[in-house]
Formats: C-alpha cells, sequence, structure tokens
C-alpha cells in the first residue's frame, strides 16, 4: 500500500498518532505489547517512515507553537510573557507566530514542532484550507479563547460566567443599579442573566452597547463611550456600579471619567473584565473578573506535559474565573 502515514496506522491500530510515532523510533512511553502490534501492523501495511518526522522525533524537541492572534491588546503581551517564563521553568521553548493560522501551522510543521496553540476568538470555525492543514500536520493542535473543531485540544473561557459573577458580587456588596459597558456577547448575556436572577433594579438604558474596538479607530470609538455614558450619567437611572467588557473600554472610560470629575468609588464602583496589571496601577486600582493568566498557563503546559507523555486529556478544558477584588468595589449601605 503506497503512501501509508503514521494517521494510517493509528487508525488500524487503534492508538494515538503519538503512541504510532514513539513505537516505530523506538522511543519510551508505549507497553512492549502495543509497540510489537504497531510494528506488525506497519509492516502489513509496508509503511515507509518519513524521515522528516524521524528526525523530529531524535531532536527530542521540547518545544510547542503559539499563534498570536489578529488582535491588538495587553492582554496578549502578558499572556505570551507568562508563557514563555513558565515553559522556560519546565524546560520547554516557546515559538511565537504572528502569520495567518494556515501559514503558522504549515511553518510549525517544517520545523518540526508538533505542538501548536491557537488562540481563536468565540464563533471562530475553520476554513477547508484550515482542516486540509491540519491533516497534514502530525502533532497535536490546541485551541483557546473560542472556536471549535475536530481533532483539536479545546482550552473553554466561560466568559458569560465571569461577568455572572461580577454582577453577583457587587450585588453582595449593596448595588441594585449596576450597568455594563461594552459590546453584545456572552459577556453581555452574562450581565443580562444576572440581573435578571438576583431581581436587581433594570433599566434597558443599564446596557450601554459600543464597540470596544479602541485600538482602531479610537478617537470616533472614544467619542461613542464618551455620548452614550453621560447619556447614562445624566439620566433618572444613574447607575451605583459599571461592570466593563474589556481593557480597552476601562481605558477609554477611565480617561473620560477623570475629565468630568466623576470618582470612582466615591461616585461609582467598577469591575473590569480582563485582569491585567494595568488595571491595578491607576490612583484608585481596578476590580477585576475573567481568567486567571497564570492558571491558563498552566493548563496550556499541562496539556503540553500529557501530549508528550502520551497521558489522557479531556477533550474540553474549562478555565474558571475569577474574581479579583482591588479599591474600585467597596461595599455600600
Amino acid at each position: 500500500m503506497g503512501g501509508v502515514t503514521i494517521k494510517d496506522i493509528a487508525y488500524a491500530a487503534g492508538v494515538s498518532h503519538p503512541t504510532v510515532s514513539k513505537a516505530l523510533n523506538n522511543a519510551p512511553g508505549v507497553n512492549e505489547e502495543t509497540k510489537q502490534r504497531i510494528l506488525k501492523i506497519a509492516k502489513q501495511m509496508n509503511y515507509v517512515p518519513n524521515m522528516a518526522a524521524k528526525r523530529l522525533v531524535n531532536k527530542s524537541n521540547r518545544s510547542l507553537g503559539f499563534v498570536w492572534p489578529k488582535a491588538e491588546g495587553i492582554f496578549f503581551y502578558h499572556l505570551c510573557n507568562a508563557l514563555q517564563e513558565e515553559a522556560l521553568r519546565r524546560q520547554v521553548n516557546v515559538l511565537v507566530s504572528m502569520s495567518e493560522p494556515i501559514t503558522a501551522l504549515k511553518t510549525f510543521r517544517e520545523h518540526f514542532i508538533d505542538f501548536v496553540l491557537y488562540w481563536f476568538f468565540p464563533n471562530w470555525t475553520p476554513s477547508s484550507d484550515f482542516i486540509r492543514e491540519r491533516e497534514q500536520y502530525p502533532g497535536e493542535v490546541a485551541i483557546i479563547g473560542g472556536g471549535y473543531m475536530d481533532h483539536a485540544a479545546i482550552i473553554e473561557i466561560d466568559r458569560m460566567q465571569s461577568i455572572y459573577n461580577a454582577v453577583k458580587y457587587l450585588a453582595g456588596q449593596g448595588h441594585k443599579r449596576i450597568a455594563f459597558i461594552g459590546e453584545e456577547t456572552d459577556k453581555s448575556n452574562g450581565f443580562l442573566k444576572g440581573s435578571l436572577e438576583l431581581k436587581l433594579e433594570y433599566h434597558p438604558d443599564y446596557f450601554v452597547k459600543i464597540s470596544s474596538t479602541y485600538y482602531q479607530g479610537i478617537q470616533e470609538n472614544r467619542r461613542e463611550l464618551e455620548q452614550k455614558f453621560n447619556n447614562l450619567w445624566q439620566s433618572s437611572n444613574r447607575p451605583t456600579a459599571l461592570i466593563l467588557d474589556s481593557q480597552d473600554t476601562a481605558f477609554g472610560l477611565i480617561n473620560i471619567l477623570r475629565e468630568h470629575n466623576i470618582s470612582v468609588p466615591k461616585d461609582v464602583s467598577i469591575i473590569s473584565y480582563d485582569d491585567i496589571p494595568e488595571l491595578s496601577i491607576y490612583e484608585v486600582p481596578l476590580t477585576t473578573c475573567g481568567p486567571s493568566i497564570k492558571e491558563m498557563v498552566q493548563i496550556i503546559l499541562d496539556l503540553y506535559d500529557c501530549y508528550n507523555n502520551n497521558e489522557t486529556w479531556d477533550n474540553v478544558r474549562k478555565i474558571v474565573s475569577k474574581i479579583v477584588v482591588r479599591d474600585s468595589t467597596p461595599a455600600i449601605h
């Protein structure tokens, strides 16, 4: 049989691709019975070793590739930096690509990187070209942030629950009038769910719908934010607390509050999504919600270790978001 691949052998043997690769290259991590069965199947199928793959095994390549998302924001800098630091501690190299997803995967394959991590946003779906490139890639693909595809490990972030938790925390601090500023996403759904289930005062004005892409068209977006916030603040339904959907929204709003002499937390309490250090260095540090970057990195590298050690892994692993309490959300009476 011509053109037999490791994937064909793995399918016939009922084992994973890494198991076949280790057996064919006499690498540790496969029991003798399974190894002999794989070798027998490979012989029956007239398997011809792929020398590039063989070079990969011989290199003992402890490396992973991280594909930088097509988005600007300080969060991703901190994620990448934390990933590099923890990977170094575990003696793993991290290579970062800012190329298009298909190009990045092809490049990592050509450089014998057998584990690739992608950050995609919610509702992402793979194109047919991406699926074809994935089929040629012999290693593991992991997706974090959003989206789904077959034959990929998923690290899921529950943004809706994160904002729900923020609403619940503010309600516990005595707030009844809470507004949300940001885009219409699963985050805003978490706000609406929390407001209804906790029986808070609600008015349609409490969902201030804006574009939060401040790095693109920053002046226009800032004007939109200022106008809509002023309308809310001057209304009879003025909130006592705000939940902001991103670091971008927080950066824009903090400047607006300063210009209008609105004090945090004296006049309004604030929780922002995205726990990044920059939100803790304002005159009044902001309480944040969302996934811990440290926990995300631990999960990513634990998955990498499971893959390298041929250990089982749940197809979907969820990251539990946390509230980091700072001075912007004191209790009210």
